[in-house]
């Protein structure tokens, strides 16, 4: 929360993510994908009532840039993330 040049939003997300990695484990760059899935499974609620996709596509994409998910990966992750939004509003 000292962080005067991040969104309310930003540190939402990242709080929630960094919770989430401190409590499972992540061996291999390889597993962060699945992990990632994870991710979106356990926290959709959190995620979408609070406004967050663009903090998930974002992270994603820094993700990509590092080399550890693939542009499939990223559709499919946000393919899951728009489901459970569309789900709740349903």
């Amino acid at each position: 929360d000292d962080f005067d040049d991040v969104s309310s939003n930003e540190k939402k997300f990242m709080k929630l993510w960094n919770r989430f990695i401190k409590l499972h484990t992540t061996i291999a760059d390889k597993h962060l994908p699945t992990m990632c899935m994870s991710f979106i499974g356990k926290h959709n609620i959190d995620l979408v009532s609070n406004g967050l996709r663009k903090n998930v596509l974002l992270h994603l994409f820094n993700l990509w840039d590092q080399g550890v998910v693939s542009s499939q990966h990223i559709n499919e992750l946000m393919k899951a993330y728009d489901f459970f939004a569309y789900s709740q509003t349903v």
